[in-house]
């Protein structure tokens, strides 16, 4: 089990670690360029590596915590804490998925969103829903500064998600605003999940100041997704879709 482990621990540090750097090779470049959708598509790909590795330890932390980590014996605070952290490792997989999905989904479905009313591309953002009150709840009775954050986050991420799908009408560039807002939302997950796991020994020298650190991806990404949102919202008032519900 241990090799098992630190096996798939490692290939989520390395797949997180290049996640991290090619998140800002799409976001940068001119949109619709090649590089623009070349560099989409892997950053794509190995955040669901980073996902799927990130789920499994999660997953191991919350049902056998001192099977990968025999330090936890007799120490039934540290393994609860642990166990907590996990659940909210748990709900940021969940909105990685759901972002990076739906951007991508947003982007393929732009003329018909018919499709994304199937029931394997509504269940994410759902799912994102109800992990959002879980870790706001969990937040709230155990003064979990990271939950009480990301509990709002990720629901503004699910309903705004979910509104897209469902909506009758939509403006002719709200698929952009998905697309964008769905690329950036995994990007705060990554990089939040890099500050409070990944980066957390080379923060822990800061004290409480390390709090920040964990919190600015969230609150930078909201404000660039609301702005995002804003602005399409603004430069299409005048103009609505003609997509009809099918």
């Amino acid at each position: 089990m241990s090799y098992l482990y630190q096996t798939i621990l490692m290939s989520h540090i390395l797949a997180g670690a290049l996640g991290l750097i090619l998140f800002w090779v799409p976001v940068t470049a001119r949109k619709g360029s090649l590089n623009h959708r070349r560099f989409g598509a892997h950053y794509r790909r190995i955040m669901l590596v980073t996902i799927a590795s990130g789920t499994a330890m999660a997953f191991a932390w919350l049902f056998i915590p001192v099977m990968v980590k025999p330090q936890l014996a007799g120490q039934p605070e540290l393994t609860t804490n642990l166990q907590r952290f996990a659940l909210f490792l748990l709900h940021l997989a969940v909105q990685m998925y759901a972002s990076v999905m739906m951007g991508q989904w947003a982007l393929d479905t732009k003329l018909s969103r018919q499709s994304l009313r199937s029931i394997s591309r509504v269940a994410p953002s759902v799912l994102l829903v109800l992990t959002s009150i879980m870790i706001g709840i969990v937040g709230i009775l155990h003064q979990h500064v990271l939950m009480l954050v990301f509990a709002p986050l990720g629901l503004a991420l699910s309903i705004g998600q979910l509104r897209f799908i469902f909506a009758q009408q939509v403006g002719p560039k709200a698929w952009l605003v998905e697309h964008l807002a769905g690329y950036i939302g995994s990007g705060i997950g990554a990089y939040t999940a890099f500050a409070s796991f990944g980066g957390r020994t080379i923060l822990s020298d800061i004290g409480a100041w390390q709090y920040a650190f964990w919190i600015l991806p969230g609150v930078i990404g909201g404000i660039a997704i609301s702005r995002l949102s804003r602005q399409y919202s603004t430069d299409n008032s005048a103009k609505v879709s003609t997509l009809k519900p099918l």
